[in-house]
């Protein structure tokens, strides 16, 4: 049997599952760049579409699957709060 003293122990918050299960930065930039895109072309697809939520499929990218995968998960990031964000900053601008 082995002991351990205080210096060793694990604490189980930081080795929680929870801990780590929020989103992860995406550390390579030219991912994180298509990424970017993905989420502005949708901004720009749900601010020109005529009904909410005319627009549902990502757009061809890239045919290099994994910058498409990483634009389709910038796509797939904006939420209706965004969508309003991004209409109230333009109509901010409009009066301005």
């Amino acid at each position: 049997m082995s002991f351990i003293n205080h210096h060793q122990a694990k604490s189980a918050v930081n080795h929680s599952p929870i801990a780590c299960s929020g989103p992860k930065r995406i550390k390579n930039r030219v991912h994180r760049q298509c990424a970017k895109d993905g989420f502005d072309a949708r901004i720009r697809a749900e601010i020109a579409a005529k009904k909410p939520n005319d627009v549902a499929v990502a757009p061809l990218y890239s045919h290099h699957s994994t910058r498409q995968s990483y634009f389709n998960l910038g796509w797939q990031a904006v939420t209706p709060t965004h969508v309003l964000r991004a209409k109230a900053r333009i109509k901010s601008n409009d009066k301005g």
